[in-house]
């Protein structure tokens, strides 16, 4: 059910299975039994966002952040420097007629063109003057025309109508381009031509809310939290190993009362900064370079007019529903780049539970951390840094916050693994490695302790700090790791002789010598599979040589681990030899 529910994104509505409950961090006992049960009160119930649709989401937030950003800023100051010296009606300078002729004439002797409106016509069109009533023309940006030159509106529009019908021959451009150099890159190739006029101001939006997503996933913090962030609130740590650590300081509003329980509204600072890993620093720097006011997520960002909400709006922090129709546009802007740029695999699918919202993100980050499906997203090892940084954040707080979210997903990861073990014993799967009777000592202690049943929280601790039931699956690993920390030789602190301290494995660093190794026949199915992929890669008569002898070294390690488990696995039970 979980594979199909998967495909839910790409399958017709009609055709669609909800999450299964299994899969949602924010399950409680309740969910199943009714409301005769208790469960604690205020727990975040909010639905896991599909990972088809946060995995593209974070990637285009994240390439806005990194990559796109300059570009966005550079045009959203120069849409701000058109937009200020646009003239009032009321207070027009008396040679601004005169301007634009001169600016007409310098165009027709020049060659040049006149600026175009490119979008959307509805309300706007009322700003944009038509070259003639009579005959489908290109409308004249004459509010870029009026920035430019510093005049108002009205006289670029007598300038034009001076010209006549045909706009006295001067030809018109394909936009209103900004004087800005488009520099940012996708995958090597410039993502635009040109930023245009119309467009800089959507952009500059674009890029807030890819910031708020990555600063509201990646650090764990509310979405209250995220909207009260001020300029200056993020800072580095050095430390004296030379490790360097990313702080955030701002406003916490869950359980802040006065000294007579009164709830604060507007919260105080958090006693503890936050600690974020470095593409949230990086999230909060392009903010401030994005605007002048205080709040990272002002109004002034939110609405069409540059002018200074009041002092008393200024000070609060943006409703986070505001942003679901901003994120949906997002979305919207994002697939349309990817159609346009030829990147199909990089479109965000619609999220089958419906709208993203920011009070979603807290849970999804959950799940990923102790689910991170292989190859899927380009935050990779990231993840792990993710959850550090969320308990280092969260590890001194005595009530019940993001650390519970957490241990909730990854207990549910440590189930899933063991339920797998069993289903594969129970299928009459060969098994092999020195980890061979822990595994199969795991699977069973699991069926007979916790399978076709409801956990208590209670027991959902016991399973996740029970160190006979600590079974780890990589999808992209040809074993499972039965980690005991003894013998653990991905850990480089196990020959010093210090007291582990690793409570999972490290998939990069794993030793195929290592004693928690076992294998089923799923794994040595998925061993031939990558075998055929390499025979494929190296028939390639044009394969670098170095590429290839790589392949053919994997191929032997492979094959090795193929005859190893074929002649071992014969047994249903082996001896542990450590």
């Amino acid at each position: 059910m979980t594979r199909v529910w998967a495909y839910a994104p790409h399958l017709l509505p009609e055709d669609r299975l909800v999450m299964p409950p299994w899969e949602d961090p924010g399950a409680a006992i309740i969910d199943f039994l009714g409301d005769d049960f208790s469960r604690d009160r205020g727990e975040n119930r909010e639905v896991v966002i599909h990972p088809a649709t946060m995995s593209p989401l974070l990637v285009w937030a994240l390439r806005l952040v990194l990559d796109l950003a300059r570009d966005i800023i550079d045009a959203h100051w120069a849409w701000r420097r058109l937009k200020v010296n646009i003239r009032p009606s009321n207070a027009g300078s008396a040679d601004g007629l005169t301007l634009v002729r001169a600016h007409l004439q310098h165009l027709k002797a020049s060659g040049g063109t006149l600026p175009a409106y490119i979008g959307s016509t509805g309300q706007r069109l009322g700003n944009h003057w038509r070259a003639s009533a009579a005959g489908e023309r290109p409308l004249i940006n004459i509010s870029f025309l009026a920035g430019q030159l510093g005049v108002t509106r009205h006289h670029v529009e007598m300038g034009l109508l001076e010209l006549g019908p045909d706009l006295g021959g001067l030809p018109v451009a394909d936009g209103a381009a900004l004087p800005v150099d488009v520099t940012g890159r996708i995958d090597g190739e410039v993502w635009a031509k040109a930023i245009a006029f119309t467009e800089a101001q959507s952009l500059a939006g674009h890029l807030m809310v890819a910031a708020l997503l990555t600063i509201g996933y990646l650090s764990g913090m509310r979405p209250e939290e995220v909207l009260h962030l001020e300029r200056g609130c993020s800072n580095q740590e050095v430390r004296e190993d030379g490790t360097v650590r990313y702080r955030i300081t701002g406003r916490h509003f869950k359980g802040v009362t006065d000294e007579d329980g009164n709830t604060l509204p507007g919260g105080e600072i958090r006693p503890e900064p936050w600690t974020v890993i470095e593409l949230v620093d990086r999230a909060v720097k392009v903010l401030e370079q994005l605007h002048d006011d205080r709040l990272l997520f002002p109004r002034s960002m939110t609405v069409r007019t540059l002018a200074p909400a009041p002092a008393e709006i200024r000070a609060e922090g943006l409703n986070p529903n505001r942003f679901i129709g901003r994120i949906k546009s997002f979305i919207d802007w994002a697939n349309a780049t990817a159609t346009r740029l030829a990147r199909p695999h990089e479109l965000i699918p619609a999220d089958p539970h419906g709208p993203i919202t920011l009070r979603r993100l807290r849970r999804t980050v959950a799940w990923f951390i102790y689910r991170r499906p292989g190859g899927r997203i380009a935050l990779g090892l990231q993840y792990g840094h993710v959850g550090s940084s969320l308990a280092e954040s969260y590890g001194g707080r005595t009530k019940a916050d993001m650390l519970e979210i957490l241990d909730f997903e990854k207990t549910l990861a440590r189930a899933d693994a063991l339920a797998e073990a069993s289903d594969r014993l129970s299928a009459g799967e060969g098994i092999s490695g020195p980890a061979t009777d822990r595994y199969i000592a795991a699977a069973a202690e699991f069926t007979a302790r916790y399978a076709g049943g409801f956990a208590t929280k209670g027991q959902m601790k016991a399973l996740r700090n029970n160190p006979r039931l600590q079974i780890f699956e990589d999808p992209e690993a040809l074993l499972t790791c039965n980690l005991d920390p003894y013998k653990a030789l991905c850990d480089p602190n196990l020959a010093k002789g210090t007291k582990p301290s690793m409570h999972t494995p490290n998939w990069n660093r794993c030793n195929p010598a290592c004693a928690n190794i076992s294998r089923t026949d799923t794994h040595i199915q998925r061993a031939r599979e990558q075998l055929a992929q390499i025979d494929t890669d190296c028939d390639d008569p044009h394969l670098p040589h170095p590429i290839r002898r790589r392949l053919e070294l994997c191929r032997a390690s492979t094959e090795k681990i193929i005859q190893v488990h074929e002649a071992a696995a014969g047994r249903t039970a082996g001896k542990d030899s450590t």
